[in-house]
Protein backbone atom coordinates (compact mmCIF):
# COMPACT_ATOMS: atom_id res chain seq x y z
CA UNK A 1 0.00 0.00 0.00
CA UNK A 2 1.27 3.47 -0.88
CA UNK A 3 -0.07 6.83 0.35
CA UNK A 4 -0.28 9.75 -2.10
CA UNK A 5 -1.19 13.17 -0.64
CA UNK A 6 -1.86 15.89 -3.23
CA UNK A 7 -1.69 19.61 -2.36
CA UNK A 8 -4.84 21.41 -3.51
CA UNK A 9 -4.12 25.06 -2.59
CA UNK A 10 -1.40 27.67 -2.32
CA UNK A 11 1.87 28.03 -4.23
CA UNK A 12 2.53 24.28 -3.84
CA UNK A 13 -0.73 23.31 -5.58
CA UNK A 14 -0.45 20.16 -7.65
CA UNK A 15 2.56 18.80 -5.78
CA UNK A 16 2.28 15.22 -4.51
CA UNK A 17 3.72 13.71 -1.34
CA UNK A 18 4.28 9.94 -1.74
CA UNK A 19 4.77 7.66 1.26
CA UNK A 20 5.77 4.05 0.60
CA UNK A 21 5.06 1.14 2.96
CA UNK A 22 7.38 1.28 5.95
CA UNK A 23 8.15 4.99 5.48
CA UNK A 24 7.41 8.06 7.63
CA UNK A 25 7.42 11.51 5.99
CA UNK A 26 7.29 14.72 8.04
CA UNK A 27 5.65 17.82 6.53
CA UNK A 28 6.17 21.40 7.69
CA UNK A 29 7.39 24.88 6.90
CA UNK A 30 11.14 24.18 7.09
CA UNK A 31 13.82 21.56 7.61
CA UNK A 32 14.24 19.04 9.21
CA UNK A 33 10.82 18.27 7.64
CA UNK A 34 11.30 15.92 4.70
CA UNK A 35 8.70 17.98 2.79
CA UNK A 36 9.01 21.77 3.38
CA UNK A 37 6.06 23.82 2.05
CA UNK A 38 5.75 27.55 1.42
CA UNK A 39 3.06 28.16 4.06
CA UNK A 40 3.88 30.63 6.86
CA UNK A 41 0.92 29.38 8.91
CA UNK A 42 2.45 25.91 9.25
CA UNK A 43 4.85 25.00 12.04
CA UNK A 44 8.41 24.01 11.19
CA UNK A 45 7.43 20.36 11.82
CA UNK A 46 3.65 20.27 11.42
CA UNK A 47 2.47 16.68 10.81
CA UNK A 48 3.81 13.23 9.89
CA UNK A 49 2.49 10.69 7.36
CA UNK A 50 3.18 6.99 7.93
CA UNK A 51 2.38 3.73 6.12
CA UNK A 52 2.90 0.22 7.52
CA UNK A 53 1.24 -3.21 7.51
CA UNK A 54 -1.68 -1.84 9.54
CA UNK A 55 -2.47 0.98 7.08
CA UNK A 56 -1.70 4.66 6.62
CA UNK A 57 -1.96 7.34 9.35
CA UNK A 58 -1.39 11.04 9.99
CA UNK A 59 -0.03 12.40 13.30
CA UNK A 60 0.09 16.05 14.39
CA UNK A 61 3.60 17.03 15.61
CA UNK A 62 2.39 19.41 18.32
CA UNK A 63 1.86 22.12 15.71
CA UNK A 64 0.81 25.62 16.71
CA UNK A 65 -2.37 25.74 14.56
CA UNK A 66 -3.29 22.04 14.54
CA UNK A 67 -4.02 19.46 11.82
CA UNK A 68 -7.51 18.55 10.58
CA UNK A 69 -8.85 15.41 8.87
CA UNK A 70 -12.21 15.95 7.18
CA UNK A 71 -12.70 19.13 9.21
CA UNK A 72 -11.88 17.61 12.63
CA UNK A 73 -8.80 18.52 14.67
CA UNK A 74 -6.73 15.39 15.35
CA UNK A 75 -3.73 14.22 17.29
CA UNK A 76 -3.41 11.00 15.27
CA UNK A 77 -5.89 9.44 12.84
CA UNK A 78 -6.08 6.69 10.19
CA UNK A 79 -6.33 7.79 6.56
CA UNK A 80 -8.78 6.46 3.96
CA UNK A 81 -8.97 6.99 0.23
CA UNK A 82 -10.66 10.34 -0.43
CA UNK A 83 -9.94 11.93 3.00
CA UNK A 84 -9.23 15.67 3.16
CA UNK A 85 -6.34 17.11 5.23
CA UNK A 86 -5.90 20.74 6.31
CA UNK A 87 -2.78 22.28 7.91
CA UNK A 88 -1.70 25.94 8.11
CA UNK A 89 -3.54 27.41 5.12
CA UNK A 90 -3.06 24.39 2.84
CA UNK A 91 -5.61 21.77 1.76
CA UNK A 92 -4.57 18.22 0.87
CA UNK A 93 -6.40 15.24 -0.64
CA UNK A 94 -5.59 11.62 0.26
CA UNK A 95 -5.27 8.72 -2.19
CA UNK A 96 -4.30 5.14 -1.35
CA UNK A 97 -2.64 3.13 -4.14
CA UNK A 98 -1.77 -0.55 -4.45
CA UNK A 99 1.97 -1.06 -5.01
CA UNK A 100 3.51 -3.48 -7.57
CA UNK A 101 4.23 -5.99 -4.80
CA UNK A 102 0.62 -6.16 -3.73
CA UNK A 103 -0.53 -6.40 -7.37
CA UNK A 104 1.85 -9.33 -7.92
CA UNK A 105 0.47 -11.13 -4.87
CA UNK A 106 -3.09 -10.65 -6.13
CA UNK A 107 -2.15 -11.94 -9.59
CA UNK A 108 -0.40 -14.96 -8.03
CA UNK A 109 -3.49 -15.79 -5.96
CA UNK A 110 -5.65 -15.48 -9.09
CA UNK A 111 -3.41 -17.81 -11.14
CA UNK A 112 -3.30 -20.35 -8.31
CA UNK A 113 -7.10 -20.39 -8.19
CA UNK A 114 -7.26 -20.94 -11.97
CA UNK A 115 -4.90 -23.93 -11.72
CA UNK A 116 -7.04 -25.52 -9.00
CA UNK A 117 -10.19 -25.08 -11.09
CA UNK A 118 -8.44 -26.61 -14.13
CA UNK A 119 -7.32 -29.63 -12.07
CA UNK A 120 -10.90 -30.16 -10.88
CA UNK A 121 -12.18 -30.10 -14.48
CA UNK A 122 -9.60 -32.73 -15.51
CA UNK A 123 -10.68 -34.98 -12.63
CA UNK A 124 -14.33 -34.72 -13.63
CA UNK A 125 -13.50 -35.60 -17.26
CA UNK A 126 -11.48 -38.65 -16.17
CA UNK A 127 -14.36 -39.88 -14.01
CA UNK A 128 -16.76 -39.51 -16.90
CA UNK A 129 -14.68 -41.97 -18.96
CA UNK A 130 -14.65 -44.89 -16.51
CA UNK A 131 -16.05 -48.28 -17.53
CA UNK A 132 -19.51 -49.64 -16.70
CA UNK A 133 -17.81 -52.08 -14.30
CA UNK A 134 -16.69 -49.11 -12.25
CA UNK A 135 -20.23 -47.75 -12.28
CA UNK A 136 -21.54 -51.13 -11.12
CA UNK A 137 -19.11 -51.19 -8.21
CA UNK A 138 -20.29 -47.71 -7.30
CA UNK A 139 -23.90 -48.94 -7.35
CA UNK A 140 -23.08 -51.83 -5.01
CA UNK A 141 -21.23 -49.49 -2.66
CA UNK A 142 -24.20 -47.12 -2.63
CA UNK A 143 -26.56 -50.03 -1.73
CA UNK A 144 -24.37 -51.00 1.23
CA UNK A 145 -24.33 -47.37 2.40
CA UNK A 146 -28.15 -47.22 2.32
CA UNK A 147 -28.40 -50.41 4.39
CA UNK A 148 -25.99 -48.98 6.92
CA UNK A 149 -28.01 -45.79 7.03
CA UNK A 150 -31.14 -47.75 8.09
CA UNK A 151 -29.49 -48.78 11.37
CA UNK A 152 -30.35 -46.36 14.16
CA UNK A 153 -27.47 -44.28 15.41
CA UNK A 154 -26.11 -44.99 18.89
CA UNK A 155 -27.92 -43.16 21.68
CA UNK A 156 -26.14 -39.96 22.63
CA UNK A 157 -25.96 -38.67 26.20
CA UNK A 158 -28.26 -35.72 26.96
CA UNK A 159 -26.67 -32.33 26.42
CA UNK A 160 -25.14 -30.70 29.44
CA UNK A 161 -27.20 -28.00 31.07
CA UNK A 162 -26.13 -24.58 29.81
CA UNK A 163 -26.25 -22.00 32.54
CA UNK A 164 -27.00 -18.40 31.54
CA UNK A 165 -24.10 -15.97 32.04
CA UNK A 166 -24.21 -14.03 35.29
CA UNK A 167 -25.69 -10.52 35.00
CA UNK A 168 -23.14 -7.71 34.56
CA UNK A 169 -22.18 -5.88 37.73
CA UNK A 170 -23.92 -2.56 38.30
CA UNK A 171 -22.03 0.45 36.95
CA UNK A 172 -19.73 2.20 39.36
CA UNK A 173 -21.17 5.42 40.74
CA UNK A 174 -20.00 8.57 38.97
CA UNK A 175 -18.78 11.27 41.26
CA UNK A 176 -20.29 14.65 40.56
CA UNK A 177 -17.43 17.01 39.71
CA UNK A 178 -16.91 19.73 42.26
CA UNK A 179 -18.07 23.22 41.46
CA UNK A 180 -15.42 25.37 39.70
CA UNK A 181 -13.08 26.94 42.24
CA UNK A 182 -12.03 30.54 41.46
CA UNK A 183 -8.34 31.16 41.00
CA UNK A 184 -8.51 34.13 43.37
CA UNK A 185 -11.12 36.77 44.14
CA UNK A 186 -14.27 37.73 42.13
CA UNK A 187 -13.87 38.80 38.53
CA UNK A 188 -13.96 42.51 39.35
CA UNK A 189 -10.45 42.17 40.79
CA UNK A 190 -9.00 40.94 37.51
CA UNK A 191 -9.26 37.15 37.96
CA UNK A 192 -11.74 34.58 36.65
CA UNK A 193 -12.57 30.92 37.22
CA UNK A 194 -9.94 28.62 35.66
CA UNK A 195 -12.61 26.05 34.66
CA UNK A 196 -14.71 28.70 32.91
CA UNK A 197 -11.67 30.03 31.07
CA UNK A 198 -10.62 26.55 29.92
CA UNK A 199 -14.06 26.00 28.40
CA UNK A 200 -13.99 29.45 26.81
CA UNK A 201 -10.55 28.83 25.31
CA UNK A 202 -11.63 25.56 23.71
CA UNK A 203 -14.94 26.72 22.24
CA UNK A 204 -14.39 30.11 20.55
CA UNK A 205 -12.05 32.02 18.26
CA UNK A 206 -11.61 34.64 21.00
CA UNK A 207 -10.80 31.83 23.44
CA UNK A 208 -8.02 30.48 21.23
CA UNK A 209 -6.59 34.01 20.93
CA UNK A 210 -6.78 34.40 24.72
CA UNK A 211 -4.95 31.07 25.15
CA UNK A 212 -2.10 32.02 22.78
CA UNK A 213 -1.58 35.47 24.30
CA UNK A 214 -1.85 34.42 27.93
CA UNK A 215 0.62 31.52 27.53
CA UNK A 216 3.61 33.54 26.33
CA UNK A 217 6.95 32.89 28.07
CA UNK A 218 7.35 36.59 28.97
CA UNK A 219 4.85 39.01 30.58
CA UNK A 220 2.08 40.17 28.26
CA UNK A 221 1.33 43.87 27.73
CA UNK A 222 -0.78 45.90 25.32
CA UNK A 223 -0.73 49.31 23.66
CA UNK A 224 -4.33 50.45 23.23
CA UNK A 225 -5.47 53.72 21.68
CA UNK A 226 -8.23 55.38 23.72
CA UNK A 227 -9.13 57.65 20.82
CA UNK A 228 -10.84 54.77 18.99
CA UNK A 229 -13.63 54.04 21.48
CA UNK A 230 -14.73 55.47 24.83
CA UNK A 231 -15.13 51.89 26.14
CA UNK A 232 -11.33 51.48 26.19
CA UNK A 233 -10.72 53.99 28.96
CA UNK A 234 -13.73 52.70 30.91
CA UNK A 235 -12.38 49.14 30.78
CA UNK A 236 -8.94 50.25 31.95
CA UNK A 237 -10.41 52.19 34.88
CA UNK A 238 -12.66 49.35 36.07
CA UNK A 239 -9.95 46.64 36.28
CA UNK A 240 -6.89 46.29 38.47
CA UNK A 241 -4.36 45.54 35.70
CA UNK A 242 -1.58 48.14 35.78
CA UNK A 243 -1.83 50.76 33.03
CA UNK A 244 -0.54 54.26 32.23
CA UNK A 245 -0.72 56.77 29.40
CA UNK A 246 2.41 57.21 27.30
CA UNK A 247 1.84 60.98 27.40
CA UNK A 248 2.38 63.29 30.35
CA UNK A 249 -0.31 63.17 33.03
CA UNK A 250 -1.73 66.60 32.08
CA UNK A 251 -2.58 65.54 28.53
CA UNK A 252 -6.10 64.24 27.86
CA UNK A 253 -6.15 60.44 28.54
CA UNK A 254 -9.15 60.05 26.21
CA UNK A 255 -6.95 60.63 23.15
CA UNK A 256 -3.78 58.96 24.42
CA UNK A 257 -2.18 55.57 23.89
CA UNK A 258 -2.13 53.51 27.10
CA UNK A 259 0.40 50.85 28.04
CA UNK A 260 -1.19 47.92 29.95
CA UNK A 261 0.50 45.09 31.85
CA UNK A 262 -1.89 42.15 32.36
CA UNK A 263 -2.19 40.01 35.47
CA UNK A 264 -2.19 36.21 34.87
CA UNK A 265 -5.46 35.00 33.26
CA UNK A 266 -6.71 38.57 33.15
CA UNK A 267 -10.40 39.40 32.76
CA UNK A 268 -9.39 42.73 31.21
CA UNK A 269 -7.49 40.85 28.49
CA UNK A 270 -10.56 38.70 27.83
CA UNK A 271 -12.81 41.77 27.51
CA UNK A 272 -10.39 43.67 25.28
CA UNK A 273 -10.34 40.66 22.95
CA UNK A 274 -14.13 40.26 22.96
CA UNK A 275 -14.88 43.94 22.33
CA UNK A 276 -11.87 45.19 20.37
CA UNK A 277 -10.44 42.35 18.27
CA UNK A 278 -10.87 43.25 14.59
CA UNK A 279 -11.55 46.94 15.42
CA UNK A 280 -7.94 48.22 15.45
CA UNK A 281 -7.96 49.09 19.17
CA UNK A 282 -4.21 48.47 19.39
CA UNK A 283 -1.67 45.69 19.67
CA UNK A 284 -0.22 43.20 22.19
CA UNK A 285 3.44 42.67 23.04
CA UNK A 286 5.76 40.77 25.38
CA UNK A 287 8.72 42.16 27.31
CA UNK A 288 10.73 41.34 30.43
CA UNK A 289 10.73 45.00 31.51
CA UNK A 290 8.35 46.52 34.02
CA UNK A 291 5.56 48.79 32.75
CA UNK A 292 7.43 51.93 33.87
CA UNK A 293 10.70 50.84 32.21
CA UNK A 294 9.00 50.01 28.91
CA UNK A 295 7.01 53.28 29.01
CA UNK A 296 10.27 55.21 29.38
CA UNK A 297 11.76 53.36 26.41
CA UNK A 298 8.81 54.22 24.14
CA UNK A 299 8.90 57.88 25.24
CA UNK A 300 12.67 58.13 24.68
CA UNK A 301 12.94 56.21 21.39
CA UNK A 302 9.66 56.84 19.57
CA UNK A 303 8.14 60.10 20.84
CA UNK A 304 8.51 63.48 19.16
CA UNK A 305 8.13 66.72 21.18
CA UNK A 306 6.89 69.69 19.15
CA UNK A 307 8.26 73.24 19.66
CA UNK A 308 5.15 74.15 21.68
CA UNK A 309 5.80 71.22 24.05
CA UNK A 310 3.10 68.92 22.67
CA UNK A 311 4.16 65.25 22.65
CA UNK A 312 3.33 63.14 19.63
CA UNK A 313 3.73 59.51 18.57
CA UNK A 314 3.55 58.20 15.03
CA UNK A 315 0.60 56.06 16.21
CA UNK A 316 2.63 53.00 15.28
CA UNK A 317 0.36 50.98 17.60
CA UNK A 318 -2.42 51.07 14.96
CA UNK A 319 -2.25 47.51 13.50
CA UNK A 320 -3.35 48.72 10.05
CA UNK A 321 -0.13 50.71 9.79
CA UNK A 322 2.22 48.68 11.93
CA UNK A 323 1.76 45.26 10.26
CA UNK A 324 2.58 46.79 6.84
CA UNK A 325 5.58 48.67 8.24
CA UNK A 326 7.05 45.60 9.97
CA UNK A 327 6.78 43.46 6.83
CA UNK A 328 9.21 45.76 4.98
CA UNK A 329 11.25 47.48 7.70
CA UNK A 330 15.05 47.43 7.77
CA UNK A 331 17.14 45.93 10.55
CA UNK A 332 17.83 49.41 11.98
CA UNK A 333 14.12 50.31 11.96
CA UNK A 334 13.24 47.01 13.64
CA UNK A 335 15.84 47.69 16.34
CA UNK A 336 14.19 51.04 17.17
CA UNK A 337 10.63 49.72 17.33
CA UNK A 338 11.45 46.46 19.10
CA UNK A 339 14.16 47.48 21.55
CA UNK A 340 13.30 45.47 24.71
CA UNK A 341 10.10 44.07 23.11
CA UNK A 342 10.34 40.34 22.40
CA UNK A 343 7.30 40.05 20.12
CA UNK A 344 4.38 42.09 18.78
CA UNK A 345 0.93 40.52 18.24
CA UNK A 346 -1.86 42.10 16.17
CA UNK A 347 -4.83 41.26 13.96
CA UNK A 348 -4.50 40.59 10.25
CA UNK A 349 -6.86 42.17 7.71
CA UNK A 350 -8.88 39.01 8.39
CA UNK A 351 -9.47 38.80 12.15
CA UNK A 352 -9.37 34.98 11.95
CA UNK A 353 -5.58 35.35 11.75
CA UNK A 354 -3.29 36.51 14.57
CA UNK A 355 0.02 37.95 13.32
CA UNK A 356 3.18 37.58 15.41
CA UNK A 357 6.31 39.63 14.63
CA UNK A 358 9.76 39.03 16.12
CA UNK A 359 13.05 40.82 15.44
CA UNK A 360 15.45 39.23 12.92
CA UNK A 361 18.87 40.09 11.49
CA UNK A 362 17.24 41.64 8.40
CA UNK A 363 14.21 43.32 9.97
CA UNK A 364 11.14 41.56 11.36
CA UNK A 365 9.98 37.96 10.93
CA UNK A 366 6.25 37.33 10.57
CA UNK A 367 4.33 34.25 11.73
CA UNK A 368 0.59 33.62 11.47
CA UNK A 369 -1.73 31.84 13.92
CA UNK A 370 -5.05 30.61 12.49
CA UNK A 371 -7.77 31.21 15.10
CA UNK A 372 -10.68 29.75 13.11
CA UNK A 373 -11.31 28.40 9.58
CA UNK A 374 -11.14 31.11 6.91
CA UNK A 375 -14.42 31.97 5.18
Amino acid sequence: MRLVVEILSGSNRGKQIKVEAGETVRVGRARPAEVALDDTFMSGLHFALKCDAKGCRVRDLNSRNGTKVNGELIIEAPLKDGDQLFAGRTNFSVRLEATKTSLSKSLSRSQSGSKRRSSQNISRNSLAGKSSTSRSLKSQSATKQKEAAVKPPPELPPPAEVKPPPPPPPPAPIDTPPAPRPVAAPSSTGFVSAVALDSYEAATMEGRLFHILSHQPQPLMALVDAIHDRQILELLQTHTDEHQSLYRSEQDPKIAPHLVRFVPRSVLLKKLIQKGWGRQWGLYLTSALSLQELRQYFRRALMVTMPDGVELFSRFYDPRFFRTFLESCTAAEAESYFGPVTAYFMEDERPEILLEFTKSNTGAEKKGHLLSPLN
